[in-house]
């Protein structure tokens, strides 16, 4: 049980993450409100806005949230994707 995590990290780079396995941390970010610093970096081509948009929606239950870090880098993530994470800022 995760629900007392203050902060969290996690990277990405040349790894098999496709879609399922970000969605699955953007709809877990829901579960970590006492959460005060975010840091995720995906440098996988298989993310795309399916999984930019669960992190964006998942970020408005963050009200403790202090720092936000996002890299998107070599990814599929575009303007809907972006805008999701926009929209929960």
């Amino acid at each position: 049980n995760l629900k007392l995590l203050q902060e969290i990290t996690l990277s990405f780079a040349r790894t098999n993450v496709v879609d399922a396995g970000a969605l699955a941390i953007g709809t877990g970010l829901q579960n970590l409100g006492q959460l005060h610093k975010i840091c995720l970096a995906f440098y996988c081509r298989g993310i795309g806005d399916d999984s930019a948009v669960a992190i964006g929606v998942n970020l408005q239950n963050l009200k403790l949230l202090q720092e936000l870090r996002l890299a998107f880098h070599c990814t599929n993530v575009g303007d809907a994707g972006a805008v999701a994470i926009g929209n929960s800022l």
